[in-house]
């Protein structure tokens, strides 16, 4: 953070004064710094704020000691620079510190000008990220994670954005999907209109045509005058169809035509419309596999998925859940002017491993709890309620591999992952093997191979 004046923050953690008020003396003015005398008071000045940089004694005389608090620093705020210092250096501690994360390591008794130098050029590299963070959150202000499953979703809505074609966004529920569309309409040339939004599955099939085209006085008893579609509400803007696997089969050819056309009736109505609206679409169901049970059309389909956004659940981006967690922590506790909870590092491991079957919004909802029932910035266990899944038992099939020499039993293991693997791939890019290639990232040949491979297989059994 930055104080007024534009100071940058330090926070400096020694249960002795003297080296704080050789530092003070050194800098004068320069950094606004606040001192810490133990680790546990250290930690809890960093769940309510976060400095630019922090300066910590190996030894602290009282509570947890130097490398367990730059373990939970890290942990709890792993873009802060430490930057370790001791009276008692050694090789040993300096490679410790190092591999939990610190910056730096020096003596207690350094070259001050040294030690100042370094703590300056952190700090501007602090400033330099932070203008990079705030720049990235101007552009995508909805959507946090630094996992590379998030990164290519960003990708993807950066480069589709500008397009003005139709995008068909899928994902389980809770993933984000709806932020996705705010993202890629506010991105696009129609971003200065706001974005209509449709939930399909709360839509009752007599409302369909009334609500999608409007209708004209006297369409059916209770209609005393003109009323406008979302097509005529969204023109020139973006229209969003949520859950759309949930559009009555009877109301899809006439979504169809305004896809196809742009053009459009109202009910009662007596002259065809044209419409300018881009649509987005989304669902949490397999559309192909609606498809062929014959829930869906096949056209329809085809018209809404000209290019498809894949939104990975949570637990395919567990890495992201520090970041998320702490995001909400800090949106509810600044709502409710409380101070930040601090996470124990167990907890957070925890979490961690938890699968979110309800994906980002079961994370957002817990972490409002935890803020609405934390006090003095502890948490209430008894509100943390989630079910870890038990640990898995190993399956007989599996078992019958460990009687087996490795090479045979690795082979065999390999080869029903391939077979899972890629079967599953080409259900999700529906049999096209060159898209099925490139989301696994392996040439075409190997996925030929494959299937040459099974009719091979099918050939020598029958």
């Amino acid at each position: 953070m930055q104080t007024d004046g534009n100071k940058s923050t330090l926070l400096l953690i020694d249960d002795q004064p003297s080296f704080p008020e050789d530092f003070l003396a050194l800098t004068g003015e320069e950094f606004h710094v606040v001192t810490a005398k133990s680790g546990e008071e250290a930690l809890r000045l960093l769940s309510q704020t976060a400095p630019d940089l922090v300066l910590l004694d190996l030894k602290l005389g009282r509570g947890i000691d130097g490398l367990e608090t730059l373990k939970r620093i890290k942990r709890s705020n792993p873009e802060v620079p430490v930057i370790m210092v001791t009276a008692h250096a050694s090789f040993e501690t300096a490679v410790q510190a190092g591999g939990l994360g610190a910056a730096h390591y020096f003596s207690k008794a350094p070259n001050l000008k040294e030690l100042r130098f370094v703590i300056q050029r952190h700090v501007q590299q602090r400033v330099v990220e932070r203008a990079y963070r705030e720049e990235l959150q101007r552009r995508y202000p909805r959507i946090l994670g630094a996992s590379t499953a998030l990164q290519k979703v960003l990708q993807e809505i950066a480069t589709l954005a500008p397009a003005d074609c139709s995008v068909l966004i899928t994902g389980e529920s809770g993933t984000g999907k709806e932020l996705v569309a705010h993202e890629i309409h506010q991105r696009s040339s129609r971003g200065h209109r706001p974005m209509l939004i449709i939930n399909c599955s709360n839509l009752p099939a007599p409302l369909f045509e009334s609500e999608f085209f409007g209708h004209e006085a006297g369409a059916f008893t209770g209609a005393t005058s003109r009323h406008l579609g979302k097509f005529e509400e969204a023109e020139g803007s973006t229209l969003f169809l949520d859950e759309i696997a949930d559009l009555p089969l009877e109301s899809q050819p006439k979504i169809l035509r305004v896809l196809e056309t742009g053009d459009f009736r109202r009910l009662n109505g007596n002259a065809d419309l044209h419409t300018d609206v881009r649509i987005i679409a989304a669902t949490n169901k397999n559309l192909p596999e609606a498809v062929k049970a014959g829930g869906f059309r096949k056209d329809l389909l085809y018209r809404l998925n000209a290019v498809e956004i894949y939104v990975p659940a949570l637990r395919e981006h567990r890495e992201d859940v520090p970041l998320l967690a702490r995001h909400y922590l800090e949106h509810f506790a600044h709502r409710q002017h409380k101070p930040v909870p601090e996470i124990p590092a167990p907890l957070m491991e925890i979490w961690q491993s938890y699968d979110w079957p309800g994906n980002v919004r079961e994370l957002r909802n817990l972490m409002q709890n935890v803020v609405l029932f934390s006090k003095d910035g502890q948490i209430d266990a008894t509100r943390l309620r989630i079910d870890v899944p038990e640990p898995r038992t190993i399956s007989e099939e599996f078992q019958r591999l460990f009687h087996l020499p490795y090479e045979e039993a690795k082979n065999k293991l390999l080869g029903h992952f391939q077979d899972e693997y890629f079967h599953a791939v080409l259900e999700r890019c529906e049999g096209n093997v060159t898209r099925a290639a490139e989301f696994a990232q392996v040439n075409r040949a190997t996925i030929y191979r494959l299937l040459q491979h099974e009719k091979d297989d099918e050939a020598r059994s029958q």
